[in-house]
């Protein structure tokens, strides 16, 4: 995280993570950068895409099952409008589920219980 943000006032940037499953260590990194650079936290702006469930749902590409990866959205969702307030702590992107066979109906269905899900 240091070499990558070398030089880079991470409290004056935006940062964007299309991630999913690391999303809770990469915001705990970036936020560890931020406290060494003396940010304000703040002011910290961003998105982590955070949404597992999707992982899930299309891909196949998660750590922990359902329960479990709720919960870490959850309480990645929870510590955040705290400590980062500025963060966008889940970002539900749906496209995938069409590309793994859902209808429209279906893909609007499943994003919209993720983000209610995540919301806790």
């Amino acid at each position: 995280m240091r070499a990558l943000f070398d030089s880079i006032p991470l409290e004056k940037m935006n940062t964007s993570m299309t991630i999913n499953a690391p999303a809770a260590w990469l915001i705990a990194l970036y936020v560890t950068l931020a406290e060494e650079q003396g940010a304000d936290l703040k002011k910290l702006t961003g998105t982590t895409q955070n949404d597992i469930l999707k992982e899930y749902l299309s891909r196949g590409t998660y750590i922990f099952p359902p329960a479990p990866s709720l919960k870490l959205t959850a309480d990645t969702i929870a510590w955040s409008l705290d400590a980062i307030p500025k963060w966008n702590a889940m970002n539900v992107c749906s496209y995938h589920l069409q590309e793994a066979g859902a209808t429209p109906e279906q893909e609007l269905a499943f994003a919209l219980a993720a983000a209610i899900a995540g919301a806790g």
